[in-house]
């Protein structure tokens, strides 16, 4: 006879949060693919806000009174496990049960790292213009050590499903999708009578292993339809004076000047003060030209670009050029900042040389938010 154990809502929440784990998985090795990453973990972390409520308002074998035991119980189940002759549970055993509990938490804290990396790096999401970048950098590598944990955990909860699957002969997987379990009598009388080569087979385990580590090869290297136009702000954020984030406002004098008159404008978020400092003060000497400017024109450049240096500013790319540059180092070329030759040291030299790009300061040829101060990496175009 069949018994109901997981309720329909125990059940959506499972399998729901498992697609939710693979689409940030396989989003997570691409920025291409961050705001599909990011839009799963909101997700997950609204599904787990769930579970922790109905671990306490669900069906009996929901809640956690259920199957969170004391460490004596869960001792004695793990002895009898490793005999090959654990008592069988209804709903999890008490090992199972704070795996649940632990992957509830690890999940939780994977999720809030994730929202203040990509407040602090990114400047979007929940936590915009709240978390530093030094300190969004500590919760990406506490989020990425997480993350190997939360698949180590899956694994094992894998490999506890074909624990049942091979010795307790009962198919949780599909009791997860049907909600109903053999009553204990049931089941002790047909387990009695299973002979060895009743056990599922190996090699259609292996199979079916084979057939999902290939599919998800396939969903890692999918890329998602198309890639639209442009995607950045129409300007990026600064810090006042105050340290509140506001948009920056392009400057007509700098504009003119600098933007439009002699060259493509290199956004004041890539260089930090004493870059600019030092170019505003060589403008007689300006990489071999003399672009000197009356007194009143070059204070409001200057004046501009110190507003929205890289220290100023709350984009990822100019936390990464500013934490680059050695402290007893003035960078005056963007090209030579550490940074960026790291970025760009794949890109070979023939496509600079290109007529579409035709050298390494124009940006924009390859970068379309470059005027804005966005350099994301999803809206790269390398032209041909």
């Amino acid at each position: 006879m069949k018994i109901r154990v997981w309720d329909i809502p125990t059940r959506l929440f499972h399998w729901m949060l498992v697609a939710a784990y693979a689409g940030a998985f396989f989003t997570s090795e691409s920025e291409w693919f961050l705001e599909y990453h990011t839009i799963a973990g909101y997700i997950i972390l609204g599904l787990v806000t769930f579970r922790v409520l109905w671990g306490f308002t669900g069906n009996r074998y929901s809640r956690f009174g259920d199957f969170v035991k004391g460490f004596k119980e869960v001792g004695s189940f793990v002895k009898e496990a490793v005999r090959l002759k654990p008592p069988r549970y209804l709903g999890h055993n008490p090992a199972v049960g704070w795996v649940v509990v632990f992957m509830l938490v690890l999940t939780i804290v994977i999720v809030f790292t994730g929202i203040a990396t990509y407040g602090g790096e990114e400047n979007r999401g929940a936590l915009a213009g709240v978390i530093s970048f030094e300190a969004a950098n500590a919760a990406r590598k506490v989020h990425l050590i997480l993350a190997d944990i939360a698949i180590a955990a899956i694994i094992t909860h894998i490999c506890a499903a074909l624990f049942h699957d091979f010795v307790l002969k009962e198919n949780i997987i599909l009791s997860m999708i049907t909600g109903t379990k053999e009553d204990p009598e049931s089941w002790s009388e047909r387990v009695e009578h299973l002979k060895p080569e009743d056990a599922p087979s190996a090699a259609r385990l292996a199979v079916w292993i084979v057939v999902t580590v290939l599919g998800g090869f396939a969903l890692i290297y999918l890329p998602p339809e198309g890639r639209g136009a442009f995607t950045g702000r129409e300007t990026v954020q600064v810090l006042d004076d105050l340290g509140f984030a506001v948009l920056l406002k392009p400057d007509p004098v700098w504009k003119d000047e600098c933007a439009t008159s002699c060259h493509s404008g290199f956004h004041p978020t890539l260089l930090p003060a004493a870059s600019w400092e030092k170019i505003m003060g060589s403008l007689q000497d300006h990489y071999g030209e003399d672009v000197s400017l009356d007194d009143a024109s070059r204070a409001e450049i200057l004046k501009f670009l110190l507003s929205a240096s890289a220290e100023r500013s709350t984009t990822e790319a100019s936390r990464k050029i500013l934490n680059s540059i050695p402290k007893d180092r003035v960078e005056s070329r963007i090209t030579e900042v550490p940074y960026w030759v790291a970025k760009h040291e794949d890109i070979k030299e023939e496509v600079f040389k290109r007529k579409s790009v035709m050298s390494k300061s124009n940006c924009v040829a390859c970068h379309p938010g470059a005027e804005a101060g966005s350099f994301e990496d999803k809206d790269i175009r390398i032209p041909g």
